[in-house]
C-alpha cells in the first residue's frame, strides 16, 4: 500500500472515531452535514474527499468503534484455551464493553435509532466469526453439538445485543436476574451442552 493510501486510511479513521462522538453527543437524526463538517472543523472539500453523505459517516464511524472493540476482544481470547474458558472470556471482555460505555442511553435514545439499527447488525456480522470459532473448537472438543456455528452464533449476539438491552426495552433491574438465567438455559439447549457447562454464567450477573 502507498504512503498517500495510509495516510488516507490513517485520516480518515481519525475523522471515523471523532464521527463517533458527534452522532452519539448530537443523535443521528439531529445530524447534518453542515453540522458534521463544523464539529470536524474542516473545509466541505475536505470532507467530501473522505466521506459522501452522513449515512457514509455513520457507516465509517460504527466500522472503527467495532473493529477497534473486536480488536481488543480477539487478543484476548486467542490463547491456549478450551472452548468453555475462551467463551467465559469473551463475555467478560464484551460485559466490559457495554458496562464500561456511559454512551448507551443516548444510544438508544430515539434521535439515534437508525445508528443504533446499523450498531446492532455491525456488532452482530463483526463478532459471529469470532463466537463461531469457539463454538466449532467446543463441537471439536466434545462440549457441543452444534450443527451450524456461524447461525447459531448470530443468534446468540441477536439475543445478548437486542433482548437483554436493558436501556433499549425499559426491563427492571429486577427482571434481569430471571431473564439472564433464560438466556443461559437457551444457549444451553442452541449449543446442546451439558446443563452444568455453562454454570460459569453465574458469575456473570451482577
Amino acid at each position: 500500500m502507498s504512503r498517500t493510501n495510509i495516510n488516507f486510511d490513517n485520516k480518515r479513521n481519525e475523522l471515523a472515531n471523532r464521527l463517533w462522538d458527534i452522532f452519539i453527543a448530537k443523535g443521528y437524526e439531529n445530524t447534518t452535514l453542515s453540522l458534521i463538517i463544523k464539529e470536524l472543523d474542516i473545509s466541505k472539500g475536505a470532507f467530501y474527499h473522505y466521506f459522501s453523505s452522513k449515512e457514509e459517516c455513520a457507516d465509517a464511524a460504527i466500522e472503527n468503534r467495532v473493529s477497534f472493540w473486536i480488536n481488543g476482544v480477539s487478543s484476548a481470547v486467542s490463547g491456549k484455551l478450551n472452548a468453555i474458558d475462551r467463551l467465559k472470556q469473551i463475555f467478560l471482555k464484551c460485559i466490559k464493553i457495554n458496562t464500561g460505555s456511559q454512551q448507551d442511553e443516548k444510544i438508544n435514545d430515539p434521535s439515534n435509532k437508525i445508528f443504533h439499527q446499523k450498531l446492532m447488525v455491525a456488532l452482530i456480522k463483526g463478532f459471529s466469526p469470532i463466537y463461531a470459532d469457539i463454538i466449532s473448537q467446543g463441537n471439536n472438543e466434545g462440549f457441543f453439538k452444534v450443527r451450524y456455528p456461524l447461525e447459531t452464533a448470530e443468534i446468540m449476539l441477536t439475543i445478548s445485543n437486542f433482548y437483554m438491552d436493558e436501556d433499549l426495552f425499559k426491563w427492571k433491574p429486577e427482571a434481569m436476574s430471571i431473564k439472564f438465567a433464560a438466556f443461559k438455559e437457551v444457549l444451553t439447549n442452541i449449543l446442546e451442552t451439558d446443563e452444568k457447562t455453562l454454570n460459569f454464567m453465574d458469575e456473570l450477573v451482577v
